[in-house]
């Protein structure tokens, strides 16, 4: 991940700014996560814009989940082709799936009416554990991509 424009990363009001690279075969933004409420020192309440661009020219895709709670109920499950966009107004997302032998890039574009600029994610309990097995896992040799492989 790049972090372009968050918090002691670049001076702004309310944007928040970070791209993902996600390898073919792989999953990232994962275990799924929301930050659609405001919770001091827990959880930030923001919107969120995927742009994704994708390897392997028209054929390359990827898929974005979103899904939210009872109280606020979403269901998407999104193909993500080069220049779509996916718009994440509240609830659970991800996880943002590469196909096999498709790269995925995404820019992560999120703002919220709170004072603070401030990015504060709660994991979805039924899978958050998956978090803690991180440190265990060597990190994919394909990482970081080099420049002429960037999308």
């Amino acid at each position: 991940m790049n972090n372009y424009c968050l918090p002691g990363t670049f001076e702004a009001e309310q944007l928040l700014v970070c791209e993902v690279l996600t390898p073919g075969g792989n999953w990232s933004s994962y275990p799924p996560h929301k930050h659609d409420q405001a919770r001091p020192s827990q959880q930030s309440e923001l919107e969120e814009i995927y742009y994704f661009e994708v390897s392997g020219g028209e054929s390359g895709f990827g898929y974005q989940r979103v899904y939210g709670t009872n109280e606020r109920p979403i269901d998407v499950l999104a193909e993500a082709r080069s220049g779509d966009a996916v718009l994440i107004p509240h609830g659970w997302h991800g996880p943002s799936v590469a196909a096999p032998g498709y790269d995925l890039y995404y820019l992560n574009v999120m703002a919220g009416p709170g004072p603070d600029r401030a990015w504060l994610i709660c994991d979805d309990p039924a899978q958050g554990c998956v978090r803690s097995t991180w440190d265990a896992q060597d990190i994919d040799d394909r990482l970081p991509f080099a420049a002429e492989e960037n999308h």
